[in-house]
């Protein structure tokens, strides 16, 4: 099963991971934000986006292969790392396909505060 990961940053920006079974990250958001709600949106839409093949656009650059999710307005929502093999971008377009509608929501950000307030309390 997928999960996404919501993550807080040294700059207390939030951004999200979709990550497989495999532990392989295959998509992160294309922009942070400030507020933690405004990245699980991010999430949903993303939930709403992928399942529409029209909604990926694969794109290539002198770093290699990746790919875009975009909403229905056009706007970026998330995007892939680099691919060396069109195939293997091509399997990980099908996994976010068909994972992320029943993907997890694995907060980061609440593990890290409890993380830290049990290293407060030793």
């Amino acid at each position: 099963m997928a999960k996404f990961q919501i993550i807080k940053d040294l700059d207390n920006k939030f951004h999200f991971n979709l990550k497989l079974k495999s532990g392989d990250i295959v998509l992160h958001s294309a922009d942070k934000t400030a507020a933690k709600i405004s990245c699980e949106k991010q999430v949903e839409l993303v939930r709403a986006n992928s399942q529409f093949a029209q909604r990926f656009s694969r794109q290539t650059d002198e770093q290699g292969s990746f790919f875009i999710l975009k909403d229905a307005d056009n706007q970026v929502l998330a995007r892939s790392g680099y691919y060396e093999y069109w195939l293997d971008m091509e399997r990980s377009i099908a996994a976010v396909r068909s994972h992320t509608h029943d993907a997890e929501v694995d907060d980061l950000t609440t593990a890290a505060k409890a993380a830290a307030l049990d290293l407060v309390a030793e």
